[in-house]
């Protein structure tokens, strides 16, 4: 597998750990993985240049690490390399992924995430295979220029993922998965023979970018404090969970799959929420174009309530897509004017 020069950025995670006598351990496997990559490098014939950025387990992370590893990313290009592989924690690694890609995904580059969901010294490791599956992606000539994942699938072959079609991992999930099922593409069970899908683009992609230059770790701070995620469940105490949000904040609320969400008019619920507080912008995703083509009615309430509906927009793709929008000098009303495409109108009967 001969290749040009290829930078590899670890920021550790399971990839980067250990299993000790009583935990995944993620200060102790930073020297054996980079050991480990220069073994597969050697017998693949791979030119690669190795970058530590930091080493934490991805459940640990903040959006000021997105900076510090997107500013690593851009002193990489800068430098002249267009194709880096970056290895992470499954956790967040869809986060990272959107962050990433909002930066750098129109660039004449190829990025390629990639991790693992057992350790290195693992009977079941995944290490090596996930790592080759990167390579692979990184040299395939009909992939072109993007941020992807290249992970291993159910069925052991390395599938690769655009990186906004990422979903985040379930919690009895052992393979990431695309949105809509629809992968770019994937390897054969030889991690050779690459086979593309033919239907794998979303039905209205994400077109809006950000500038890494533009964004201030100061106004990070700040876009932290007045973005935040919400998910619905049965009897969602909304107007308790917004209370202690200032004036201007975004609530991003994670719907039900359907694109649904708690609408009657009870005491703390979210159309309460929406109504008491005409401060806070709230945003409503996913709707998922290839399956409902019109809201169902509890939508339409909290639409007439104030709140923002998007479709084909993961939860975790809006929240990055804001806090990085915000910190990069963007208002609310500026962000929601590019996502214009995405906004489902009002129903006005």
């Amino acid at each position: 597998m001969a290749s040009s020069s290829i930078t590899l950025i670890t920021t550790g995670g399971t990839i980067g750990s250990s299993t000790e006598s009583e935990s995944v351990n993620v200060t102790q496997g930073q020297q054996q993985l980079q050991l480990h990559i220069q073994d597969i490098c050697q017998h693949n014939n791979i030119a690669l240049k190795t970058r530590a950025v930091f080493n934490k387990n991805s459940e640990d992370l903040s959006p000021s690490d997105w900076l510090t590893l997107i500013n690593s990313i851009s002193d990489e290009i800068d430098s002249g390399c267009d194709k880096i592989i970056i290895t992470h924690g499954t956790d967040t690694m869809a986060y990272t992924a959107v962050a990433i890609a909002l930066c750098f995904r129109k660039l004449p580059v190829k990025i390629v995430l990639t991790g693992s969901c057992f350790t290195l010294d693992h009977p079941e490791s995944d290490v090596t295979a996930n790592l080759l599956g990167a390579f692979m992606t990184m040299t395939e000539a009909t992939v072109n220029n993007g941020v992807y994942v290249s992970f291993l699938n159910a069925d052991k072959q390395a599938e690769v993922i655009d990186a906004l079609d990422i979903k985040p991992m379930a919690y009895d999930e052992l393979a990431f998965r695309a949105a809509f099922d629809h992968p770019l593409g994937v390897f054969g069970a030889k991690q050779n023979n690459y086979q593309a899908n033919p239907h794998s683009n979303q039905p209205n992609p994400l077109e809006i970018t950000v500038n890494p230059a533009e964004i201030t770790t100061q106004a990070l701070q700040t876009s932290r404090l007045c973005v935040v995620q919400l998910s619905c469940y049965p009897g969602m105490n909304a107007a308790q969970l917004c209370a202690g949000l200032e004036a201007g904040s975004c609530v991003i609320i994670s719907l039900y799959h359907s694109g649904t969400g708690p609408s009657l008019a009870e005491e703390n619920s979210l159309l309460e929420a929406i109504q008491l507080r005409p401060d806070l912008t709230f945003l409503l995703t996913p709707l998922p174009s290839l399956y409902i083509t019109k809201p169902y009615s509890a939508t339409v309430t909290l639409m007439r309530a104030g709140a923002y509906l998007f479709q084909d927009i993961q939860p975790h793709t809006l929240y990055v897509l804001m806090v990085l929008g915000v910190s990069s000098g963007r208002t609310l009303q500026q962000l929601l004017a590019e996502l214009k495409p995405h906004q489902q109108p009002v129903p006005t009967s």
